[in-house]
């Protein structure tokens, strides 16, 4: 068997009971996470754009936009959910970009349309999640380098696997599905901090259901999307960088979704965060604020080239931003939802401390030589004369599995989240239902009862 054959094998034969308990139970959290994410991005305002949109293309009536309750097909209903669920970006990352917003809100819309438990929902979002990670672990590329958003890049291929899994695609069915998926992924990093970002992950959940119901009415594919000499891996990934034999025949040996997934505290850029959680570090120790501040310095990896405005215009570009998020943690000494709008961005207080930060890039020759277990370190000048440094690494980022937030947090974050759409008097059912997906027994009556405002 060739590779492509082999991942649609390990998709139809990986059932519920073969997956290890921590991945279900990480697998969760990510999804309850976003779920409240969702609800806080569908009051942003590419969400009004997409919910519009959503609505002029009118069609059957399968699957609901939250939290508008609004209805539409499967693919539109997740296109809508997927955009707002990146809106802020606040969704889990970790991989191959932000996995769980590029599945999730898919798999939601399609168990809508099925009469799927919540139990199938996290069955079919880890064997997609794997894919992704199978697919992002075996290769020396990182998609950022080409100026490609892995996201929508290896998303499609996972959210295709995922959607194809939830429907009960059989083999050949799953691989015409992941051809399909193989000539959709796309996706460009020049995009970052528009609405188009977010568009992106709706994009990815609308096309994987596409692909998984064109491919269950008989619409064929290439038979070896994958391996093929002008297929995925060598066209979309680049030749020599992949090794088809691991990435296929490895898949769940081990499974990698309860190691690689990262709840955010934050709702910025996933590269801001180890220089955040230094920095506040940093302030809750030795008790400075802005004011106090002579200079900071900060330093990013080669390929951390997502971190592109260093003079921020908008709420959007500043989530891409090293100098406004150091700045904007110094002068509130907090980061919120609240942090990013385009009115924050532009404040006297903020343009004047981001004047005070330096951001040194690491060039691609000298990463070679730095050790990146031990973290890029941020750098404090005070104006009483301390010099003051922290490192984090990312593996060890507060929400990272190597230094989990906890449940009580990601429930707590859930709540403020929700609490944006829904409003207070109903979050309490909604965390009942949600906290323990696999309980869910009837998606669609869940959404209705909970999920619409």
């Amino acid at each position: 068997m060739g590779a492509t054959e082999k991942i649609a094998n390990w998709i139809v034969s990986t059932d519920y009971e073969d997956i290890p308990p921590d991945a279900i139970r990480v697998a969760n959290e990510s999804c309850f996470d976003l779920l409240g994410v969702i609800l806080a991005g569908s009051t942003q305002p590419v969400a009004d754009i997409i919910q519009q949109y959503v609505a002029d293309q009118g069609g059957m009536d399968e699957a609901t936009v939250l939290a508008s309750g609004q209805r539409s097909t499967s693919s539109q209903a997740a296109l809508a959910n997927g955009t707002m669920g990146h809106a802020l970006d606040y969704d889990d990352f970790g991989g191959f970009g932000h996995p769980t917003v590029a599945i999730f809100p898919a798999l939601m819309a399609l168990g809508e349309k099925t009469g799927a438990t919540g139990r199938d929902l996290l069955e079919a979002y880890v064997v997609g999640c794997e894919v992704g990670l199978a697919l992002q672990h075996y290769t020396k590329y990182n998609q950022m380098e080409k100026g490609f958003h892995a996201t929508a890049v290896i998303g499609h291929i996972a959210c295709t696997a995922a959607c194809a899994k939830l429907l009960g695609l059989d083999e050949h069915q799953t691989t015409m599905a992941l051809g399909m998926a193989g000539s959709m992924a796309g996706g460009l990093i020049h995009n970052f901090g528009t609405m188009t970002k977010p568009l992106h992950a709706g994009l990815v959940c609308r096309d994987g259901i596409t692909a998984a119901q064109l491919a269950q009415r008989g619409l064929t594919s290439g038979e070896n999307i994958i391996e093929h000499p002008l297929g995925f891996a060598r066209t979309v990934l680049g030749p020599g960088i992949y090794d088809l034999e691991d990435m296929s025949d490895n898949l769940g040996k081990p499974f990698r979704v309860q190691d690689a997934l990262m709840i955010k505290k934050y709702p910025c850029c996933g590269g801001n965060h180890s220089m955040l959680d230094s920095l506040f570090s940093l302030m809750r120790e030795h008790d400075f604020t802005y004011d106090d501040v002579v200079s900071a310095e900060v330093a990013q990896p080669y390929l951390s080239i997502v971190m592109m405005y260093g003079e921020p215009d908008t709420g959007l570009q500043g989530k891409f931003s090293s100098q406004y998020a150091v700045a904007a943690a110094l002068v509130d000494g907090e980061m919120g939802i609240d942090t990013f709008t385009d009115e924050k961005v532009r404040e006297t207080a903020m343009k004047e401390t981001m004047q005070k930060v330096n951001q040194r890039v690491v060039s691609k020759a000298e990463e070679l030589s730095v050790d990146f277990d031990q973290g890029i370190p941020v750098k404090i000048t005070l104006k009483d004369g301390r010099v003051l440094e922290h490192s984090t690494t990312r593996q060890n980022i507060l929400g990272s599995q190597q230094n989990p937030w906890g449940f009580d947090n990601i429930k707590a974050k859930f709540e403020v989240n929700a609490a944006l759409a829904l409003g207070r008097e109903r979050i309490a059912e909604t965390v009942d239902t949600w906290s323990d997906i696999t309980q869910v027994q009837n998606v669609s009556e869940a959404i209705q009862r909970t999920l619409v405002s």
